[in-house]
């Protein structure tokens, strides 16, 4: 699985650096890895990801190689997510707010309303938390990815699943960005769009029941593009307010020009298959 020695050195690095690296383990696919950061307050999980992406990847070209969090870095292979996992902490006594022993699946009310706004506003979200052109090669329909706005019990096709842990384990999981995607950028952007759903009390829907590959309870669902995922950010004015819309407007100036650049570059399959017959 790992014949250079890389994953135990990045194990090691991380450790002496004082990043809490939890777990890891080898992925659905070759040459695919699972690493997982320990759960803290929002913005230090969030500078732990960032640091330890930064050291993953130097320890990585010291062995001569790269090591990329791209969200479909080889066409026919798995991609890779970035999945936000959080739960809401009461003040008064340290005690998880999503879970309620009373309710015949541990959830609370609150928790229900950060899924219906994270649901609601899943076309917008996704913008932030997919920002790059290739994000979109990832977010498939039949795929393992955060695509449908759609919601489960330990559902691997939703976008929003809710482990089977419950009591102080209880938490959401929102599965659509990729590495690619700035960790505090992404975090803030779930966070908002579940905190909208608090404020504005939306219901939440049904769970997925489906399989999530032939049957879907939903149509809606990600953007097919980074710039159909611009247009819908910009027409979500709660969401943008929410974010921030001096953050969002430079955020959507920058990828404009970069969906513009891609617009007009030619690549490789253009060449190969249009070339020599035309």
């Amino acid at each position: 699985m790992d014949p250079t020695g890389l994953i135990d050195e990045i194990m090691d690095v991380a450790e002496l650096c004082g990043i809490p690296l939890e777990s890891v383990n080898t992925e659905f696919d070759a040459p695919q890895w699972e690493l997982t950061l320990r759960y803290d307050d929002a913005m230090k999980a969030c500078d732990d990801a960032f640091l330890f992406r930064q050291m993953a990847r130097e320890v990585a070209h010291q062995h001569g190689l790269l090591l990329t969090f791209m969200g479909k870095p080889i066409a026919n292979r798995a991609g890779s997510g970035l999945h936000v996992n959080f739960s809401l902490e009461r003040i008064a006594d340290g005690s998880n707010a999503c879970f309620d022993e009373a309710a015949d699946d541990g959830l609370s009310t609150l928790t229900k309303h950060c899924i219906a706004g994270l649901l609601e506003h899943h076309p917008a979200l996704t913008a932030l938390a997919a920002p790059t052109v290739n994000a979109y090669k990832r977010l498939m329909p039949a795929s393992l990815s955060g695509f449908w706005a759609n919601w489960g019990y330990d559902h691997r096709c939703a976008s929003v699943r809710i482990p089977p842990q419950r009591g102080r384990g209880t938490r959401i999981e929102q599965r659509t960005a990729d590495g690619a995607a700035g960790s505090h950028l992404a975090v803030a952007a779930v966070l908002q769009a579940a905190r909208l759903g608090v404020v504005d009390n939306l219901r939440c829907p049904e769970p997925e029941r489906g399989d999530g590959i032939t049957s879907i309870n939903t149509e809606r669902c990600s953007p097919s593009s980074l710039t159909a995922a611009l247009d819908a950010l910009e027409a979500n004015q709660p969401f943008v307010d929410a974010v921030g819309p001096d953050l969002v407007a430079n955020f959507v100036g920058i990828k404009r020009a970069e969906w513009t650049q891609f617009s007009q570059a030619v690549t490789d399959w253009e060449l190969s298959t249009y070339l020599p017959f035309h």
